[in-house]
């Protein structure tokens, strides 16, 4: 693709001629409105949540909080048994989901286990945890959209839902708890975004297809026979197998894939021994894997095992592999891609949606939803204040204009995709056969 723009699509043949459904300037201009009008009030709810922060699946507080805060929009809520996450429902009168569509937001709701290093009045008042990844942020932008399509609830072609996701931060995560719970039942589109430092503010990025990697965790035990330092032939030294292994690992990739798809194996620990001069019994390695390809991601365990046991097997030590599977890749819908790009065009201008040219080799369990039904996510630029401001930082901080820019994008977003997809059920039923 040229350029850095990402060029704006019309809407699907089926609909076309049906411009007259689209969302009024009127509607659109009540958007904003209220949007404007609740500034002070989304960052006020945001800077809350930063305060209180809570781990993944610990998340009892902010459940809570966040369910007050949509029940008073006149929201239907839904809270999991186990107290952590829920959706919530703007459904409007005579509402049928077999005529009528329903289409998601979608916020995380946990924070890091990261001691907060700001100094801002609304620093982390829980030692030791922070929303260091912006899912603060996510949740002001998602009750603000939430908040400005409740004033239009009875000019709704179509459900709302707001999905506030627990242990996004988690292997395997909270978005499969979520699904199981019944979130996306009936759910014809969803929509999110994610917090991006290294963006201007005023300033998106979208991409349509691939846009993170899958993230899966393993962890790698050797077993060998431990001795004297003095008398290595004595012994089967696990610390050897182990880098011999580690060595392999990082080659997988670039052996057995095809170089042009990205696929990353990352060693994070390499733990054995307690002194200097005595050979351990056992070594451990733990890492994760990332590709944007499922195949990639399914051949992985096959060779995993055959390249840890063909070299332990080398050496006369023995191993025991566990994999810890956790989000897939994202793969955006590309028509819904496109209608933020429009929607964010329209709202900050023609350099307003910027295209990502690679995918990000981070996980996120978005791609759960998005395996099931059509969605799409984009990044919201948040305006790098310091060189240290970056995801998972001490120092992460966002310039807070970005919340109105995400809650407006999201709305409209939504908005016209319920404007969509009812044209496409009505035509689907015209078109059924007697």
């Amino acid at each position: 693709m040229n350029g850095r723009s990402f060029p704006s699509r019309g809407p699907p043949s089926r609909c076309s001629g049906d411009s007259m459904h689209a969302p009024s300037p009127d509607l659109l201009a009540r958007l904003t409105d209220t949007l404007r009008d609740n500034t002070d009030r989304l960052i006020e709810l945001r800077r809350y949540l930063h305060t209180h922060p809570e781990l993944s699946q610990h998340e009892f507080e902010t459940t809570a909080h966040m369910v007050a805060r949509v029940e008073e929009l006149g929201f239907e809520t839904f809270v999991r048994p186990e107290g952590t996450g829920f959706y919530a429902d703007l459904t409007p009168a005579n509402f049928d989901p077999t005529l009528h569509p329903t289409v998601a937001i979608r916020s995380d709701i946990d924070a890091l286990p990261i001691e907060e290093l700001n100094d801002i009045p609304y620093t982390s008042q829980n030692p030791g945890v922070m929303h260091a990844c912006g899912h603060d942020v996510h949740m002001a932008t998602v009750f603000g959209s939430g908040l400005s399509l409740r004033e239009l609830k009875d000019q709704l072609p179509g459900r709302l839902r707001l999905i506030f996701q627990h242990a996004e931060e988690t292997v395997p995560g909270g978005a499969t708890e979520m699904v199981d719970f019944g979130a996306i039942d009936h759910v014809d589109a969803i929509l999110g975004l994610h917090c991006d430092p290294e963006r201007p503010i005023g300033e998106i990025g979208v991409r349509p297809g691939p846009f993170t990697a899958s993230f899966d965790l393993f962890e790698i035990h050797i077993e060998g026979k431990g001795g004297h330092g003095a008398r290595p032939h004595q012994c089967t030294d696990p610390i050897f197998v182990a880098t011999q292994v580690a060595n392999a690992l990082y080659q997988l990739p670039a052996h057995n894939f095809d170089a042009r798809i990205p696929a990353v194996i990352t060693l994070g620990t390499f733990q054995a021994g307690i002194a200097a001069n005595v050979i351990p019994e056992t070594a451990s390695l733990s890492g994760s894997i990332r590709t944007i390809s499922p195949e990639h991601r399914d051949q992985l365990d096959d060779l995993l095992r055959r390249t840890i046991g063909g070299i332990c097997l080398a050496h006369g030590a023995s191993y025991e592999l566990k994999l810890i599977r956790g989000a897939p890749a994202i793969h955006n819908d590309a028509y819904i891609t496109s209608v933020i790009a429009d929607v964010a065009t329209d709202i900050l201008g023609d350099n307003g949606a910027q295209h990502i040219p690679l995918p990000s080799m981070g996980g996120e369990d978005f791609s759960v939803y998005c395996e099931r039904i059509p969605g799409a996510m984009f990044r919201l630029g948040t305006g790098a204040q310091a060189p240290r401001n970056f995801l998972h930082s001490p120092h992460f901080n966002i310039d807070e204009r970005a919340i109105n820019v995400g809650a407006s994008i999201l709305a409209r977003a939504a908005l016209r995709l319920l404007h969509e997809k009812a044209i496409e059920k009505k035509t689907d039923r015209m078109v059924q056969p007697l």
